[in-house]
């Protein structure tokens, strides 16, 4: 029998608030409007307000560095001393947690693409995948549609779920809360934007950076399972600009054994990006069969974690 006394010391460490936190954000419905992504419209008004159009490269680079302060310093500081008035360390974390994560939306996302997408309401899967895709929406085909959709939530899900469960281990809270806004920032000032082709740099520099260490924790699964190939898909991964992403679509479009990748239009402009070539083309179904592997590996390091976590503190 487990004395009580280790029960309550083992619920308040870290590996089991992020395995709390990750499951309540999977079972407990989340309002949209109480959903962080709701902030990045008015990251966008502050961009337009700091960022200069008319400005040289440079200063829209340092204004981008500059808006990435105003953001960040007063959320860290808030966070910190609202956290020391807290009456429970634990509960404050879980909580805070559970606020920082977001699979749900992408969940939804890709369970409705997968009802609407067949020839008859083509137009409606268009109309309610554009505003989570970058890429022009209006020309896609049912199989384009269906990769888009699923290569942004395959990517969106390290910033909204995997990023913020790391960075929780890595720094607490502050980790947790620096990955999300890294990945709201990103957002909101994509460089994708003509708008933020400079201001909006410095954010997807500091995102892509905090993303990597998630992408290859989730990635090394995915390579066991294909070693043979694993040179060649990593070849062509690294001619992503961003290789870590790169890396990611190449080897879950391997695993799932579909196409991912290839030309897309941003603004209107023709961008070519490397094929990830398989047997099979994406269907309705791809962005969550994604999602389900993604996360499957991330639960798998959760329950790692707890599992060492409970060793140590019964034979520690």
């Amino acid at each position: 029998m487990i004395p009580l006394t280790t029960l309550e010391q083992m619920a308040a460490t870290p590996a089991a608030i992020l395995l709390g936190a990750a499951l309540l954000e999977a079972i407990v419905p989340w309002p949209a409007h109480y959903r962080l992504s709701a902030v990045v419209p008015l990251l966008t008004r502050l961009g337009h307000k700091v960022c200069r159009p008319d400005g040289a490269p440079g200063q829209q680079l340092q204004a981008g560095l500059l808006a990435m302060l105003i953001v960040w310093l007063p959320c860290a500081a808030g966070l910190w001393a609202v956290r020391n008035l807290s009456l429970s360390e634990p509960l404050f974390d879980l909580l805070f947690l559970l606020l920082m994560l977001e699979s749900r939306p992408l969940r939804e996302l890709a369970r409705a693409t997968r009802s609407l997408t067949d020839q008859d309401t083509l137009v409606v899967a268009r109309l309610q995948a554009a505003p989570w895709l970058r890429r022009d929406t209006g020309k896609l085909s049912l199989m384009g549609l269906a990769k888009a959709v699923s290569e942004s939530c395959a990517l969106r899900l390290i910033g909204q779920w995997a990023g913020p469960l790391l960075g929780f281990a890595l720094a607490g809270v502050q980790g947790a809360l620096l990955w999300r806004l890294a990945q709201l920032m990103n957002q909101g000032w994509s460089p994708k934007l003509p708008a933020f082709a400079h201001f909006g740099r410095a954010a997807a520099v500091l995102y892509q950076a905090l993303c990597t260490p998630a992408i290859l924790l989730l990635a090394l699964p995915l390579c066991l399972t294909q070693l043979r190939q694993l040179a060649n898909r990593l070849r062509m991964a690294i001619r992503w600009p961003y290789p870590a992403m790169g890396i990611l679509l190449a080897l879950l479009s391997g695993s799932l054994g579909c196409k991912l990748g290839g030309p897309r239009y941003y603004q209107g402009s023709l961008i070519r990006f490397p094929v990830f070539d398989a047997a099979a083309e994406p269907d309705a179904g791809t962005a969550l069969r994604l999602l389900n592997r993604l996360q499957q590996a991330g639960w798998g390091w959760l329950a790692l974690a707890l599992l060492l976590t409970v060793l140590e503190q019964l034979h520690g």
